[in-house]
């Protein structure tokens, strides 16, 4: 806590600072398209470092952290330390209950509604890091010169950030008093009124910053020096699909906030056929076919970094599979929010479970032909995003954390496809094949860090770039800090192997031939697999801590990447 805290000071006092007047560099080296981001970057901030020597007798550091798009990247910390922070403490109390045999009791139940609300966190950190880029291309790498991005930008970042951390501390304490007192409980009621404010805050800055971001425009020197820069592929298909997710999600929750003939009511069974809660249920729709919105966004981001760091501009090809992948994507939520209203369904409550509801539907063929559209529309959408990971995989001179990108993007869109995959085998054959449901739902859950392991380490070699190592070269992150990288990757990925194993044993009926004959050796195997499965994920976490400390004890001596292994 101490440490958020310090990164919301230093937020503030980032978005206080008054733009340096220390002039840059020269612009003769400066090509007309918006190229190397990292490496002119680098050398725009090498010749403010050395001018800044000239004219004042303190160091280069202060100078360099004057820059206005400082506070995009501690925004970005703080939101990684928030998120990780959260999980690691879900996973250690977790561990508790279970190693004492406890049920789950309300803080392990906070916790887990926690973490499921911290999903848009993903999106804060693109939407940071798209703020960050715009600016240094429009800006040619030298953004305190023509004070960008703009000061109520600047401001939004904080306010963003921090209404966040008092989101999550709100949502801990409502779902508290919740697990032990009900909805009726009047403290319950109090703090959920303090997270709906803090929630409207968050959302008003993000569209701040998103309508600071849209509305950027060139400074009239660049403009003169080096023509018109077109805003490239990867941030336009980024910044859709921000505002989709974040319209998306802020409808759902103002919803759900202005819902308040419901308060106390539970899950009355005449709530069903009230509007509100239609509308409530369509958008959580909407909200489930727009979870691939996030990786979508990181590796749009990671490409643009790529071709940047390459000085390269995109094939023609990656360019179409990413404005076609957002246009597939934003055409399935469009057919997820028509479904319902187009085939006039009914909500109705699930068999034994009265707080989960379901829409039934007398126009079954309409249903099924809206499902087989949506159906398409996803598996081309996976095509492109296929075609995009080809050409990514098919670089020999990529950077070590694009490698690990394309990892991370792998693993967590090929359990959204085989999720997806059984969930419509399941609806269109009326087979039950809840183990199979929940071996997906399970790897679906262990591959929910995945984009914010990949914000992490793009986070980190975009920091270690963006400073002058002793070498007179561009920084790169500390050699321990890359080992940890390569292996919180390759851990993940044996959890998630370790996850579908278990599973696919699981699944096994109690009477079948293999667990007659030796069903005292599955178990043991199981018992085997569950203890690497827990080792895998402490080895996952301890490497994102260890990677999360590296970011902010670099400094141009460590910036080096010396004694890595890998």
């Amino acid at each position: 806590m101490k440490l958020a805290a310090a990164l919301l000071g230093a937020l503030a006092a980032a978005a206080a600072e008054q733009p340096r007047t220390v002039s840059v560099g020269d612009w003769a080296d400066c090509s007309d398209d918006a190229s190397s981001l990292v490496q002119a970057r680098s050398r725009a901030l090498f010749h403010r470092q050395e001018a800044a020597t000239l004219k004042t007798s303190g160091p280069t550091e202060s100078i360099r952290e004057m820059d206005p798009l400082r506070s995009t990247l501690l925004s970005i910390e703080a939101v990684l330390v928030i998120y990780f922070a959260s999980y690691v403490v879900m996973a250690i109390v977790h561990a508790f209950n279970q190693a004492k045999e406890f049920e789950q009791r309300p803080l392990e139940k906070a916790l887990e509604s926690l973490i499921m609300g911290m999903s848009f966190a993903p999106m804060l950190c693109t939407l940071f890091l798209s703020v960050f880029m715009r600016t240094d291309v429009l800006t040619r790498h030298d953004p305190g010169k023509y004070d960008l991005p703009a000061n109520y930008v600047r401001f939004a970042l904080p306010v963003c950030v921090g209404a966040v951390a008092l989101q999550m501390v709100l949502h801990i304490v409502r779902e508290w008093f919740f697990n032990t007192g009900g909805s009726t409980n009047r403290f319950y009621i109090l703090s959920m009124y303090f997270y709906n404010i803090a929630m409207c805050f968050m959302y008003g800055s993000a569209l701040v910053i998103i309508v600071g971001l849209i509305f950027m425009s060139q400074p009239e020197e660049v403009l003169k020096l080096a023509g018109p820069l077109k805003l490239s592929p990867a941030v336009f298909c980024c910044n859709c699909l921000l505002v989709l997710y974040f319209v998306v999600h802020a409808a759902l929750h103002i919803s759900k906030m202005l819902d308040v003939w419901n308060l106390g009511r539970g899950v009355s069974p005449a709530i069903l056929t009230e509007p509100s809660r239609y509308v409530i249920e369509v958008l959580k729709i909407a909200a489930m076919a727009i979870q691939l919105a996030p990786m979508l966004a990181v590796l749009f981001i990671a490409v643009q970094l790529t071709v940047d760091v390459e000085v390269e501009t995109f094939p023609v090809y990656v360019e179409t599979c990413m404005y076609f992948g957002s246009f597939l994507l934003f055409v399935q939520v469009a057919v997820a929010i028509i479904t319902p209203f187009a085939t006039r369904a009914q909500l109705k409550a699930s068999p034994g479970r009265a707080e989960l509801v379901d829409f039934v539907t007398d126009r079954p063929r309409l249903f099924m032909l809206l499902s087989i559209v949506r159906g398409f529309c996803m598996l081309a959408m996976y095509l492109s995003l296929f075609a995009i990971g080809v050409y990514l995989w098919s670089r020999t001179d990529a950077p070590i954390w694009v490698v690990l990108v394309v990892h991370l993007g792998s693993y967590y869109l090929l359990v959204y496809l085989l999720f997806w995959l059984t969930v419509t085998f399941r609806q269109f054959s009326d087979a039950g094949m809840t183990d199979g449901l929940r071996t997906m739902v399970t790897a679906k859950d262990t591959v929910a860090i995945c984009p914010m392991l990949a914000v992490l380490f793009m986070h980190s070699f975009l920091k270690a770039s963006s400073m002058i190592n002793d070498h007179g070269a561009p920084g790169r992150p500390q050699g321990f800090a890359q080992d940890y990288m390569f292996v919180a990757t390759y851990a993940m990925l044996l959890q998630l192997i370790l996850c579908l194993v278990n599973g696919l044993f699981f699944t096994a009926p109690a009477d079948t031939k293999l667990m007659r004959s030796c069903g005292h050796l599955v178990r043991a195997g199981l018992s085997l697999v569950s203890i690497f499965f827990y080792l895998s994920m402490l080895t996952v976490f301890t490497c994102t801590l260890m990677v999360l400390a590296s970011v902010f004890t670099i400094s141009p001596q460590t910036a080096t990447g010396a004694g890595a292994w890998f």
